[in-house]
């Protein structure tokens, strides 16, 4: 699915990613051995790309946090653009109300691009609120991203 973006309140950050990335996938903060270690080494005004890692969702680290959507596909090693609020259509994994909070889903085929219903105790994988609802797994919701 390609990245079905509503609305941009400009929320955004650039960051390396350290695998293919397509536009419309939830991502976390990277963790590559090799880019992992002390890559902030200037102030925040100069942060270069490279000091920013990202990958994609993955349904084998379940305590992985999103840090928002990709905006762009790039391949491994290219600067990405990631936007951390806004309005996006994501496809679901099961039925979700609206008015709920939603997170990254975690089947394994879908995981970095559809969500899922947000319970009690995963509030910290919460990412924003489903704006619509979806009777089934495989449907849409518009979702406010808010992470």
């Amino acid at each position: 699915m390609s990245l079905l973006q509503i609305s941009d309140d400009n929320s955004t950050f650039t960051a390396a990613a350290v695998e293919d990335i397509s536009a419309g996938m939830l991502v976390s903060a990277g963790s590559d051995s090799a880019l992992n270690s002390d890559n902030v080494t200037t102030s925040t005004a100069n942060l270069t790309d490279g000091e920013l890692i990202v990958k994609k969702m993955d349904h084998e680290d379940d305590d992985t946090i999103c840090v928002g959507i990709a905006l762009e596909t790039v391949s491994s090693g290219g600067a990405i653009s990631v936007a951390t609020e806004g309005l996006y259509i994501l496809g679901t994994q099961a039925e979700i109300n609206a008015g709920v909070s939603v997170s990254p889903s975690d089947a394994t085929d879908a995981f970095a691009n559809s969500v899922t219903t947000v319970t009690d105790t995963e509030e910290e994988f919460k990412i924003g609120k489903a704006l619509t609802g979806s009777s089934a797994s495989g449907n849409f919701v518009v979702v406010s991203l808010k992470v």
